[in-house]
């Protein structure tokens, strides 16, 4: 699996933040709900009490950090499909050969597990996964097009941005009731409280390989930008109504599983006498 990737073709990469802060803090906090006590103290002593939601951003926060510039190309996979007539994932055609959010979730999973593994880097890894987890079920971090809606101009309640933007922050903020000032903790936390108390399910997910789990869910992802995010033409279009309207399930039920999956994870590996092992 992926250890350590060489500084490639950097520049070129995509400039994107999945879910925005508070998308990924939401994400963080849902799982925490759903962890036992032995997952608590596992992720507790590995982020050394760090509250989980920050850890979730650190990805976002060293990517641009030349020691961490071989991160930049595993928030996302680039998917080269044809939206919106055609859309679906290949590893062997769409996961750089730095890389990609499906591998790396692979990667940073067995690293976290890995008892043999000093604490330090466990740690480093479990904010990795922590953040892809949440990055793989952002439609946008599964698409090329227009580099992932980078490239495509549009407004949201009259402010001129782009839809790559509009799905990481602004309908999430918007969704939360979140205004910058605002306490972003506090927002985060009431969204996933929100989410727990409504879902009746079980954390009973794909669980066999990570690799093969971190697919499905980017092709999952994937599947809304051809039934929803490109559906039709948004080009110069304000996104804030009707549009937002529609999104808002899409993005509460993504950040639901991604939630619950990191919580299911989490528990899986809590569950192994020899994962908590912590040199």
């Amino acid at each position: 699996m992926l250890f350590f990737i060489p500084i490639l073709l950097v520049t070129l990469l995509p400039q994107i933040h999945a879910w925005g802060s508070l998308g990924h803090r939401t994400i963080a906090y849902l799982a925490s709900l759903h962890f036992t006590p032995a997952s608590n103290r596992f992720t507790n002593t590995l982020l050394h009490g760090q509250d989980i939601s920050e850890a979730a951003l650190f990805p976002d926060k060293v990517r641009h950090m030349p020691q961490f510039a071989y991160s930049a190309a595993w928030h996302f996979i680039d998917a080269q499909d044809s939206p919106p007539h055609q859309c679906g994932i290949n590893m062997t055609r769409d996961c750089l050969a730095e890389g990609c959010v499906v591998s790396a979730i692979a990667n940073h999973t067995a690293r976290v597990a890995d008892p043999h593994l000093p604490r330090f880097y466990r740690g480093q890894s479990l904010r990795f996964m922590i953040h892809f987890f949440g990055d793989v079920h952002q439609p946008l971090h599964t698409e090329a097009e227009d580099r992932g809606g980078n490239e495509v101009s549009v407004s949201f309640d009259g402010h001129a941005t782009n839809l790559h933007s509009v799905w990481d922050t602004l309908i999430p903020n918007k969704y939360a009731a979140y205004d910058h000032g605002d306490d972003e903790l506090l927002a985060a936390w009431t969204w996933a409280q929100r989410l727990y108390a409504n879902d009746s399910r079980s954390l009973d997910e794909c669980m066999d390989d990570a690799a093969e789990c971190g697919l499905e869910w980017a092709s999952e992802a994937n599947a809304y930008v051809c039934s929803y995010v490109l559906a039709k033409d948004v080009h110069d279009q304000d996104l804030g109504g009707k549009y937002y309207e529609g999104a808002v399930p899409i993005v509460d039920e993504m950040v639901g599983k991604a939630g619950r999956r990191l919580a299911a994870w989490i528990n899986a590996m809590t569950a192994s006498a020899s994962a908590l092992e912590i040199e």
